[in-house]
């Protein structure tokens, strides 16, 4: 954070300011206007009158509710750090000056650094870019080992916590709950202090060791994470929050980090064991910086004005996160083009040294190398733990797509999606009897995955970028393009295309949650409200003369099924442009489940499987014959 740097303020030159009747420590330090602060302390800028230049300093010890013996033991913990920290002399690492007392003060004497906080980076650009997150990365990564060699624990790594200055040094900052060995746990009510969003799951088992330099390189990850994401791998703002979206989905999605990915997967790992060490983490960052072929990051945007320190949230009273929006493909510096694989880096890094490739990649872990025994792959793993605590497959649809997904009067269901997840669960193993299909509709989907009701939606799900971090995709399995559906006879409008639509401006119902809200704004169509949950919703409208719904808007597929089915009352008007993708669902980060379905659609599109269901649901509709997709590429 900026309160040891106090961006804007003066650097550690000379001071040129006059006197004035400050409060002086020692003789020696004016204490100046506080330029940070937090629940553990506050940072102040100081002119140091012996050696004629200004200087940062933190008060370490709170000054309410401490009874005698708890300011005596928080004293003895502010001595300890102040002298590990002195220890410390790396350029990644702010420089400690001296510790001073008062009688009611422990402070740090610290170099006052000029620059601006890696949040203030975030807040303003979004996503960084793989080059210039990496580069950080391992910058905060070496004054960790720094900092760790000193038998010093950060406890609070995060953007907040990193200063970046003129340049691209980075440099680690506020140690105001730094964990010193020997010392006792810092904790508030018995929960470990930290900042929930950068907390790692073991500090919250039974018998926690409390903070380690595992811990540490957990908040690392997720620092990295958001760097080269745009947005905060885990959600939450309370520490429960947080550790349950840890708990049930372990793996959150990768849209941009390329290269970067395996090296934030090992650091993101929730069992702190078999957690990417430093050394190795340090060995594939600079793999990765090594990589020709990497996109230039976008140059960071320099302030034309000193800007304003930025405070602390308090770590034990822990404010929101701010999540920098999710940047798209396409939008931030370099995009994918030209990045080599991720597996390239791996390997680098285990011939550099590391063995974590082999505890946390997808190649054989465990053989000794005789080949006496089959080898067991990471993923096989964690599809058999899935596969165990599993026992039935919960599959999303919807109910109101004729020929597509439809719930028959005897509650089953039947189509061309009920077809492909059927196919899909027996390649993953699982009888008919065990899947279970729960009715789902556009606006409620996503939350029944988030909410653990379905394991997977396959309901006409498009793949957009707006989705993407909402929910993660295998596809995908069928295309499908626009269009409208409109009453056979009208004796107000005849209605043959999209423009007579316009022209007419009739009201146009679609879907809540669908695509086609903010598409039918952008082409200035009047919108029906309110909109209902689903197609059928829609149609219903439609028949129903007495509304002022003359069209219904959506995709082909779905929209040819309903005109199938009504023939004397609806027609489908002529295809329009663009494309639609449909995608399987999955939570985010669910790894296990979606490498085997990605595994299991590969299979249905080119074992015939797919060319059969089409048949059998599909190809009776009005519509351009449509041929199977290319199978999906399965990494994750």
């Amino acid at each position: 954070m900026r309160d040891e740097g106090g961006a804007g303020q003066a650097g550690d030159g000379a001071a040129s300011e006059p006197l004035a009747p400050y409060t002086v420590i020692q003789d020696r330090f004016e204490l100046r206007e506080t330029i940070g602060s937090g629940g553990m302390g506050e940072v102040r800028r100081a002119y140091d009158r012996r050696l004629d230049r200004f200087v940062a300093m933190k008060g370490l010890l709170g000054h309410t509710g401490m009874s005698a013996d708890t300011q005596r033991t928080a004293r003895d913990r502010a001595r300890r750090e102040a002298k590990a920290l002195a220890k410390v002399e790396h350029q990644n690492v702010v420089t400690v000056h001296d510790q001073v007392e008062t009688d009611d003060q422990v402070w740090i004497v610290m170099k006052l650094l000029e620059g601006r906080s890696l949040a203030d980076l975030l807040r303003h650009e979004g996503v960084l870019g793989v080059p210039r997150a990496a580069d950080i990365g391992l910058q905060i990564l070496q004054g960790l080992r720094a900092v760790h060699r000193a038998k010093v624990v950060h406890r609070d790594v995060k953007p907040g916590n990193v200063l970046v200055r003129d340049g691209g040094l980075a440099i680690l900052v506020d140690f105001g709950i730094a964990s010193i060995a020997g010392a006792n746990k810092l904790t508030k009510l018995g929960v470990p202090i930290g900042t929930p969003p950068y907390m790692a799951p073991e500090l919250f088992v039974p018998a926690s060791p409390g903070p380690t330099p595992a811990s540490d390189l957990w908040a690392l990850g997720v620092t990295l994470y958001e760097m080269a994401e745009g947005r905060l791998p885990f959600r939450g703002h309370e520490v429960w929050e947080v550790q349950e979206d840890i708990r049930s989905a372990p793996e959150p999605p990768y849209r941009y980090s390329g290269p970067l990915a395996p090296v934030i997967q090992g650091l993101l790992d929730p069992d702190k064991d078999h957690r990417l060490d430093a050394a190795t983490a340090e060995a594939m960052l600079r793999e990765v910086l090594r990589d020709p072929d990497l996109p230039a990051a976008p140059l960071p945007e320099q302030p034309t004005q000193a800007a304003a320190p930025d405070f602390t949230p308090d770590p034990e009273q822990p404010a929101a996160p701010e999540e920098p929006p999710v940047v798209r493909e396409g939008e931030q510096g370099g995009g994918r083009r030209g990045w080599k694989t991720g597996l390239a880096v791996v390997l680098a890094a285990v011939l550099a040294g590391g063995g974590w490739y082999f505890s946390q990649g997808d190649e054989p872990s465990g053989s000794s190398g005789s080949g006496s025994e089959p080898a067991v792959t990471a993923a096989e793993k964690r599809w058999e733990k899935w596969r165990s605590a599993n026992e039935v497959l919960r599959v999303g649809v919807k109910a109101d797509q004729p020929r597509l997904s439809e719930k028959l009067a005897d509650g089953s269901f039947e189509g061309f999606d009920v077809s492909m997840a059927l196919a899909i669960a027996e390649a993953l193993g699982y009888e008919r009897d065990d899947v279970q299909f729960v009715a789902v509709n556009s606006d409620n989907r996503s939350s029944m995955l988030t909410h653990l009701q379905v394991d997977m939606v396959v309901a006409s799900y498009s793949i957009t970028d707006q989705r993407e971090g909402e929910v993660d995709f295998v596809g995908p399995y069928i295309y499908a393009g626009r269009t409208f559906l409109v009453r056979k006879e009208s004796a107000r409008y005849e209605l043959d295309s999209s423009a007579d639509i316009k022209k007419e401006n009739v009201a146009v119902c679609t879907a809540l949650g669908s695509t086609y809200v903010e598409h039918l704004k952008e082409e200035k169509y009047r919108i029906y409200e309110p909109q209902p949950a689903g197609y059928e919703g829609c149609v219903e409208k439609l028949l129903n003369k007495s509304t002022d719904v003359y069209a219904v808007a959506s995709d082909d597929i779905l929209l040819a099924g309903h005109a199938y089915k009504r023939p004397d009352d609806v027609k489908l008007l002529e295809i329009g442009a663009g494309t639609e993708e449909y995608g399987i669902a999955m939570r985010p980060g669910d790894r296990a489940l979606k490498g085997k379905v990605c595994e299991a659609l590969g299979q249905v599109i080119t074992s015939g499987e797919w060319k059969a269901m089409y048949d059998e649901h599909l190809s009776v509709l009005s519509l351009p014959r449509r041929g199977a997709p290319n199978p999906p590429k399965c990494a994750t």
